[in-house]
């Protein structure tokens, strides 16, 4: 808990690439969203019990942040917000898929094939890619008495949202502890990523924590001196 700034951060870690989950509420209050719903939609569930979830948020629509969302959202009954590019992209997540039967894991993808983590499941329930409200740049939701701006931080995806409260932001895949997300195949652009990255490092104080899709959480000012090194081993 983040009393400073009335901000409550749980993290789940569910899935092949051990994406993060994150849920944010206000002290004291029961509403909540929940932030990329990666895997073990029941696992999620029960853990926002004691919560009242009043969206679903997608930072992009990779497979790896959106499997559990289908049953999730049945689940918990709340609506799924996303960058009105998502449907594209996940059309795009899920041709690659079908076309190979397995799922695109990056650079991960050569050790986990052999390990069945990635195999496409024709019984497993997708999401239909219906979003039901956009969110674009600039957007804001009210969570109790938390307010939450989305910002749009394209480059890994062209769907790349972060979430913006009071002393943190939620980056998805678009920033982690030593640099941008992965760029490098369709629908990514190291240009783009680095333009994001510069927004958010150079418009938060540096105290802001950075909490990513995957792994520790970092702050601005521990990654804000490493942007020039970035931007020239390009990555």
């Amino acid at each position: 808990m983040d009393e400073k700034n009335g901000v409550v951060l749980r993290r789940y870690v569910t899935g092949a690439l051990d994406t993060n989950t994150w849920v944010v509420h206000a002290p004291g209050s029961r509403d909540a969203i929940l932030v990329d719903p990666a895997d073990e939609a029941e696992r999620l569930a029960a853990a926002v019990q004691d919560l009242r979830i009043q969206a679903i948020v997608l930072t992009h629509t990779h497979w790896d942040h959106v499997l559990a969302l289908p049953l999730l959202a049945d689940l918990v009954d709340a609506p799924v917000l996303a960058h009105p590019a998502a449907t594209a992209v996940w059309a795009y997540e899920l041709n690659h898929a079908e076309a190979r039967g397995y799922w695109d894991a990056g650079t991960a993808t050569d050790a986990l094939l052999p390990t069945g983590l990635l195999r496409l499941d024709p019984a497993r329930r997708l999401w239909d890619g219906r979003i039901d409200r956009e969110l674009s740049d600039g957007a804001e939701l009210v969570i109790g008495d938390l307010v939450v701006r989305m910002i749009h931080t394209p480059g890994h995806t062209p769907d790349g949202v972060t979430l913006a409260l009071p002393g943190h932001l939620l980056t998805g895949d678009t920033l982690f502890p030593g640099g941008p997300g992965l760029t490098g195949w369709p629908l990514s652009d190291f240009d783009t990523i680095m333009t994001s990255v510069d927004h958010l490092l150079t418009g938060y104080d540096v105290a802001t924590g950075i909490h990513p899709g995957h792994g520790d959480s970092t702050t601005v000012g521990a990654e804000l001196p490493s942007v020039e090194l970035w931007r020239r081993r390009g990555w």
